[in-house]
């Protein structure tokens, strides 16, 4: 069974796509298949690897042997058929209901990862307790799952999302904040919504692949 890894904030601007393409990129680099499901309005993920907007809904890309992208805001059921191909499956998605993922590959998730964005700090910590709610649901609806929960500070302290997180009464018992990425706000804006390739391939920034690589292997491993 592939790997589900969720990429989710109900407030927009707070590093979802950041996120999940990063991510991609690094299970990608990786022995194994990855897909990874746009089931945003905008399509900023598939725009990243793309370089356009899709022609169409529901459309695949092949952006190598090993990486493939589909568009999916309609949040669409994938057949069975088309899902075992791959190894991982990677789904940046906004405001998902607590049986999205579950109607979109027809099963739960094995790590939630929710970003908290330095630029939108203030919005999404506020908004923290919606996707945790809803994860919170999820969760229970998994049959006895054991989904890990992942907040992921981009560029702010992580004290600060831990303070948050200790007055949310309603969220998943397996819920952890991950280490700080350092602060990058403007080139992380640059990277994924005009230059389309990851922090890591600028010069200055190749450590930040570490980070990453860090939250695959410590949280899906």
């Amino acid at each position: 069974m592939a790997n589900i890894i969720l990429c989710t904030h109900n407030s927009g601007g707070v590093g979802k796509t950041t996120l999940a393409t990063h991510i991609t990129g690094i299970l990608a680099s990786r022995i194994g298949k990855t897909l990874l499901i746009d089931c945003d309005d905008q399509a900023d993920s598939w725009q990243f690897y793309a370089k356009k907007i899709p022609s169409k809904d529901n459309m695949f890309y092949e952006v190598s042997n090993d990486l493939t992208i589909y568009e999916n805001k309609a949040k669409d059921k994938i057949t069975q058929n088309r899902l075992k191909e791959y190894d991982n499956i990677i789904l940046d998605i906004d405001s998902p209901l607590a049986n999205t993922v579950q109607l979109i590959v027809n099963n739960p998730p094995n790590v939630i990862f929710i970003p908290i964005n330095v630029s939108q700090q203030h919005k999404a910590l506020h908004s923290l307790d919606k996707p945790l709610s809803v994860v919170n649901e999820l969760a229970k609806k998994a049959n006895g799952s054991k989904i890990k929960v992942v907040i992921v500070p981009l560029g702010i302290e992580r004290d600060i999302v831990l303070e948050r997180l200790q007055t949310i009464e309603e969220k998943p018992q397996n819920c952890h904040v991950a280490p700080a990425m350092k602060k990058v706000q403007a080139e992380m804006s640059l990277a994924v919504y005009e230059d389309r390739k990851y922090l890591w391939e600028y010069d200055d920034f190749s450590d930040i692949k570490d980070y990453f690589a860090s939250l695959v292997d410590e949280y899906m491993g």
